[in-house]
């Protein structure tokens, strides 16, 4: 019965080139600026080498401490003491990372022994937690080790490409390169990481202890066991902040989060529980107003053509309501002609929604216009349900109530449609 139904649906877009041509155009055009949102928020969310634990990390980057008696108060990025003091000592999470943010040092001057050239590079400080978190390709050598870190040395892993810029293609393992003038030994060459991963992207990559810890702000991520272990680390912070308030007093600390990569990645910001909550509200309902727009917009404008075609087929469906055929047989097979015009759209609107994120990834993802997205980033299985679920909401709300309305059309009405 189907292949039947894909067939006369076939015949149909061959008949009415044009009027075709305009629904799977507006269709195309409708998923389009859907699943630009939706590839780009998958994008920033699916877990990928490097970031493979994207969906059981927690993260969180700021903290707030309050003086209650002065009602004065101090913000900002994570201290060495707070890190020290506070979360590493959480129990629940399998491992916890404390690592700078490429904004704190965005100008690292680098280059080798007795040369005076010198490159900018992005570095980011880290512990040796870190490497067991997030996924690097080591092209030679290996990350640094948790003695190496506890004794301060100075080593350091580098991107392939920084090490051909400093070194002309000579060998690079063991060789020495100045990071803002001092010395460290390369322990480890690594394939470039994409701006795409905010968390792993960079080009050098050194242990914090080689500088003084009380001068750093710091990132940490939170590696979970499981994803049902989240409300139980979120607590274990709320209980290292009544620790805090109790031996600071008359100091209180928040720890913004812990937020999963998904909020993390959308920026949330606020000074309490309460502010953070009321933050998260706000962003989900911004979503779907959004595509709710992005949805009912074009499925109006739609449903006119679907209107107009299944108006030229009223004599049609007469004659088969008079040999018998059910309104549910007419109303699905108006449903599944109109859905195969939905595919075609939604097959050449996530087309277009991959040339839209390549050409303003800037913008949408927040990276240079240079950069490389990861293949295995941009198609995956959810995205291809997206564009199907997509398809079939459109569908539904652009055809269902002319399919509706014509399964519901009297014979004698329908055969006489087409004299009026």
């Amino acid at each position: 019965m189907y292949k039947i139904y894909f067939k006369q649906a076939l015949l149909m877009l061959k008949q009415n080139k044009f009027i075709s041509m305009i629904a799977i155009m507006g269709t195309a055009l409708a998923i389009m600026m859907i699943m630009t949102i939706i590839v780009a928020d998958e994008i920033k969310g699916i877990s990928a080498p490097p970031e493979i634990n994207r969906e059981r990390t927690l993260h969180t980057n700021y903290q707030v401490k309050k003086d209650t008696t002065k009602n004065s108060w101090q913000s900002g990025t994570l201290s060495y003491d707070i890190v020290k003091d506070y979360l590493y000592p959480l129990k629940t999470p399998l491992y916890i990372s404390a690592f700078t943010s490429l904004a704190s040092r965005p100008s690292t001057l680098t280059g080798r022994e007795g040369s005076s050239e010198i490159i900018n590079a992005h570095q980011r400080l880290t512990d040796a937690t870190y490497w067991k978190i997030f996924s690097f390709s080591f092209i030679e050598g290996r990350p640094f080790s948790e003695e190496e870190f506890t004794s301060g040395i100075s080593v350091a892993v580098i991107s392939e490409s920084l090490g051909k810029k400093v070194f002309k293609g000579e060998t690079v393992l063991g060789q020495t390169i100045l990071i803002n003038f001092k010395p460290y030994r390369i322990i480890g060459v690594v394939e470039d990481v994409s701006p795409v991963f905010r968390l792993a992207h960079g080009e050098l990559w050194a242990p914090y202890s080689s500088l003084k810890k009380e001068d750093l702000y710091f990132n940490v991520a939170m590696l979970a066991e499981k994803t049902s272990d989240f409300a139980a680390i979120t607590a274990e912070v709320r209980n290292m902040e009544k620790k805090y308030n109790s031996e600071n007093a008359p100091w209180t600390l928040f720890i913004k989060g812990p937020l999963n990569n998904q909020l993390y990645q959308k920026s949330i910001w606020g000074n309490n529980v309460e502010e953070i909550a009321q933050s998260i509200v706000i962003q989900n309902r911004k979503m779907i107003f959004i595509l709710l727009i992005l949805l009912m917009i074009p499925a109006i404008n739609l449903s006119g053509l679907s209107l107009s075609r299944i108006k030229k087929r009223t004599e049609e469906i007469g004659i088969r309501k008079a040999f018998g055929a059910k309104r549910y047989t007419i109303l699905i097979q108006v449903l599944f002609e109109n859905l195969i015009t939905s595919l075609i759209g939604g097959v050449i609107g996530l087309i277009l929604s991959y040339i839209v994120i390549f050409r303003m990834r800037d913008w949408l993802l927040g990276i240079p216009s240079g950069s490389v997205i990861p293949a295995d980033t941009l198609i995956s299985i959810p995205v291809l349900l997206a564009v199907f679920a997509v398809c079939l909401v459109i569908n539904l709300l652009s055809a269902g109530i002319p399919a509706y309305k014509a399964s519901r059309m009297k014979i004698i009405n329908s055969l006489n449609q087409n004299d009026k």
